[in-house]
């Protein structure tokens, strides 16, 4: 029995996409301390601070995922379950194949037999993580994870050997 491939969040893969967000809310912030020096009037400088605020807060709230140290995917003889979404175990039984989409693999796609289950169908995280599409395919998103995407692949290949990989 091989032991299960647990896979994490990646610091920089949640970090570097905060940036953003942090250097404009930055910017508008900065904005809006020197209206208030320079006697602008007050309500225009109110929507600058709010306009900053917010991003401040996108910031903040794409940035949290990096210092969540849990175990958000699994991939293990029975199958995978990725806990973003549902929190759902799929198994191998259901999965006809499996590919990467994008050149670094920000997405594996699974191709499923039938319709996902409704946990990763319903989800609100299924923006975020994993998502059904189509009728029986589920993307997950894995570039903000601590795994390289062809690493889940031949995961996929130790632990499900009849699922087809396509390229």
């Amino acid at each position: 029995m091989s032991a299960p491939l647990e896979i994490r969040n990646s610091a920089s893969g949640k970090l570097f996409p905060a940036l953003g967000p942090f250097l404009i809310g930055g910017i508008f912030g900065f904005g809006a301390l020197q209206g208030v020096a320079a006697g602008t009037d007050g309500g225009h400088v109110l929507w600058i601070a709010l306009l900053s605020l917010v991003c401040l807060a996108l910031g903040a709230f794409i940035a949290r995922g990096a210092f969540d140290t849990s175990v958000q995917v699994v991939l293990d003889s029975q199958g995978f379950r990725d806990r973003r979404a549902g929190d759902v175990l799929v198994p191998w039984s259901k999965v006809k194949s499996v590919w990467l989409v994008s050149g670094k693999g920000a997405m594996l796609n699974f191709e499923l037999t039938g319709e996902p289950p409704d946990e990763i169908k319903y989800s609100a995280a299924n923006a975020f993580g994993i998502m059904p599409f189509g009728r029986n395919t589920v993307h997950m998103e894995i570039s903000s994870l601590d795994a390289r995407g062809q690493d889940m692949v031949d995961a996929v290949r130790k632990f499900a050997p009849h699922v087809a990989v396509r390229r």
